[in-house]
């Protein structure tokens, strides 16, 4: 499972898999765009960076966060921007995209919908059993990759209860 946390400044990014009953960082990171850069070229790096990651990697699919508006309406834009990045990488690779609110991933994966970036750092490398991850956008990542994975493990069905007759076996 491919987590990504998009940004048009910093994108983090997070390969998760099931490993028994637990999970396991397969790979992470993040990917620097600079500022300097037009707006295009870093948009481009991004679904160039997604899209070698799902060649490289072959997840099942793509875990993304929701889009939001916070305090700042072009930080929304921006994001849009990225987030459209990353579903033309994925849609070429011919990967389903799954979108997680932050809250939900937050409540997931930590326990508590409000958590802050510490609390994610530190609870997404509890839950994978690795030193905590180098930036926040990466244990973001790592977090919505976890998200879909926790999400998505089967539940255990137990039998119907067997229903006994009275008098004789038929």
């Amino acid at each position: 499972m491919l987590g990504i946390d998009p940004g048009t400044l910093v994108t983090g990014w997070g390969v998760v898999e099931p490993a028994g009953a637990a999970f396991r960082c397969v790979a992470s990171g993040t990917v620097g765009l600079p500022g300097r850069l037009p707006l295009g070229e870093r948009l481009r790096r991004i679904r160039v960076t997604v899209g070698d990651l799902c060649r490289a990697h072959a997840p099942i699919a793509v875990a993304l966060e929701k889009a939001f508006v916070a305090h700042n309406v072009q930080s929304a834009f921006r994001l849009g921007e990225a987030r459209g990045a990353v579903l033309i990488a994925a849609a070429e690779a011919g990967l389903p995209v799954f979108e997680y609110a932050p809250a939900r991933v937050k409540l997931t994966v930590v326990g508590y919908g409000r958590a802050d970036k510490q609390q994610m750092v530190r609870g997404v490398a509890l839950r994978l059993g690795m030193p905590r991850a180098e930036q926040a956008d990466e244990a973001d990542a790592l977090a919505l990759a976890l998200c879909h994975l926790i999400g998505a493990r089967p539940h255990v069905t137990l039998p119907a209860p067997v229903r006994r007759r009275s008098g004789a076996f038929s």
